[in-house]
């Protein structure tokens, strides 16, 4: 796949980014160091980074600009998504830098809407989606396997079955603190599925790699964007429609959802009090966008090159100032 902005500071000569980026990226020369702006540091900042790559990847691309070029002290702090919410109300997080609403309908409620401790600043720029997938492969000989009806017959289920499993067809998972509906959609559609937990966005990646190589059965959560999936072929599977009421009912927390996942808009949130903390960091939060092409590009770097996020980051960015010129005008 769940991951997921500068008003104030203008950046007058855009080639310099390119030298400063070159020199914290792996590839720069001994001896180099990087330069910053001349101008007063702002207050340090901390931003969350939730276990997916996508999220690392906007926060270090984040980082490498506000250290290099607003001077700006920033820390990454690994953490779930659930807890990052408490995190920017208190102020101890000062922004997250991609948001899957369709997991936060309460969280959006409680401190954006009601207690107006957190902000909304802007859209992230990929349109998301979480939903089931099979390697494509698969259907050439279970066609009906293209939409969930396909799964309740236990016979064709158990063809996904595993030590984990028993006798169940099993479903696979990512990260355990994930947002997920997947034990619910298998619970309240009747299915003999188990739900299996990978353990990591790479566990899961590294199953989906193996069953596409060796042609064995592999039913599992994935979304996109995700560079993943322009590198094999996986089939998203046909769940029901996505209605009103299942959406209510994630966001009342019942138990209920037996539906898709909805289309995510991703977008970044900051705690209210940044703004005052440091307004040129706050800008710039405010405008950085990712395409999901340019999102992929990075993540491929870190989980198909096995790059740091950050040296990917650097990398990225001194591949295109014209982008981050935009960004800190």
């Amino acid at each position: 796949m769940k991951k997921r902005t500068t008003r104030t500071a203008r950046w007058l000569l855009a080639g310099a980014l390119v030298a400063v980026a070159a020199g914290c990226g792996s590839d720069a020369k001994k001896g180099a160091s990087p330069a910053t702006d001349s101008g007063a540091a702002g207050a340090p900042i901390t931003l969350a980074v939730n276990p997916w790559t996508g999220s690392a990847v906007n926060a270090n691309v984040a980082k490498v600009i506000l250290e290099t070029k607003l001077n700006t002290k920033t820390t990454l702090l690994d953490i779930d998504e659930n807890a990052t919410w408490p995190g920017l109300d208190k102020g101890s997080i000062d922004a997250v830098l991609e948001v899957w609403p369709s997991g936060h309908a309460a969280d959006v409620t409680t401190y954006i809407d009601q207690k107006k401790s957190v902000v909304k600043i802007g859209l992230l720029g990929p349109d998301a989606k979480i939903g089931w997938y099979v390697p494509t492969a698969l259907l050439k000989d279970h066609p009906t396997l293209a939409t969930w009806e396909g799964f309740k017959d236990p016979a064709t289920a158990k063809l996904f079955a595993t030590a984990e499993s028993g006798d169940k067809g099993q479903f696979l998972m990512g990260d355990p603190s994930y947002v997920s509906y997947d034990e619910q959609i298998i619970k309240n559609l009747n299915l003999p599925l188990k739900f299996v937990v990978a353990g990591s966005e790479a566990a899961l990646i590294t199953a989906i790699q193996k069953a596409t190589t060796d042609g064995t059965p592999l039913l599992m959560q994935f979304w996109q964007p995700h560079w993943l999936q322009s590198k094999v072929k996986l089939t998203q599977i046909k769940l029901p429609d996505v209605t009103d009421a299942c959406l209510a009912s994630a966001a009342a927390k019942d138990g209920k959802f037996a539906c898709d996942y909805p289309v995510d808009h991703l977008f970044k949130a900051a705690s209210a009090k940044l703004e005052a903390k440091n307004a040129k960091a706050f800008a710039l939060l405010s405008k950085i966008q990712l395409t999901t092409d340019q999102q992929n590009e990075i993540a491929s770097m870190v989980d198909g090159d096995k790059m740091t996020p950050e040296a990917a980051a650097t990398k990225w960015i001194a591949a295109n100032p014209a982008i981050v010129a935009a960004w800190l005008k």
